[in-house]
């Protein structure tokens, strides 16, 4: 397991119940702000496809799942099973490509999106926290051979999904510009560190 996040900091978060509550309702608010940001889209979108289209609101939730399953587990017998193993392996990998897609995008069109001062800040410091929280999970979480050939599947549909049909977020650019290749590295990028991160043979997957 590795994790850029100091014990002193993970802790409350994952072993304090009322912290746990707070992260949670924090991200909560950051689904239905995402969810808002892709109103127009989704209304313009099959219902089926929506789970393709609203990554970050996605992300989240699946993180929230992921801290959810703490309850009456704890972490430092936290079980490994299928399930688990996907669950956290996506809601890693997404928070983590998500987080950094957003902040490659609003810098590489910076001129288009620096004019709204609060927006460009505010969305960019909510998708690095997004990759920031995504490394609690390491403290518990573990992944599998299945778990990242799941999470892969799961990121090419997404890519194809966006690139292919359209179904990326609307961009204030006129061009995707290198988005299109820069989307499959960030999906490979994070299913490396999921692999690095989420270590499936420990023991104990509190000890560093």
């Amino acid at each position: 397991m590795w994790t850029p996040l100091p014990e002193r900091v993970a802790a409350p978060y994952l072993d304090v119940e009322l912290s746990r509550v707070l992260l949670l309702c924090a991200n909560a608010v950051g689904v239905l702000v995402g969810l808002n940001f892709y109103l127009e889209q989704m209304t313009a979108t099959p219902v089926l496809a929506w789970p393709l289209l609203i990554d970050s609101p996605l992300s989240l939730c699946w993180l929230a799942a992921s801290l959810l399953t703490l309850w009456g587990l704890g972490r430092r017998y936290y079980p490994s099973s299928p399930f688990l193993d996907v669950l956290n392996t996506l809601a890693f990998a997404s928070m983590v490509k998500y987080g950094l897609w957003t902040a490659f995008t609003l810098n590489y069109f910076f001129g288009a999106y620096y004019p709204d001062v609060w927006s460009y800040w505010g969305i960019l410091f909510t998708h690095l926290v997004m990759v920031a929280e995504a490394f609690l999970l390491p403290y518990y979480g573990r992944t599998s051979r299945f778990a990242l050939v799941v999470t892969a599947c799961w990121f090419a549909a997404n890519d194809v999904a966006d690139y292919v049909f359209g179904l990326h977020p609307h961009l204030q650019s006129a061009t995707t510009g290198p988005l299109p290749w820069v989307t499959p590295l960030l999906s490979l990028g994070a299913l490396a560190l999921a692999w690095y991160c989420l270590d499936g043979g420990r023991d104990d997957p509190t000890t560093l």
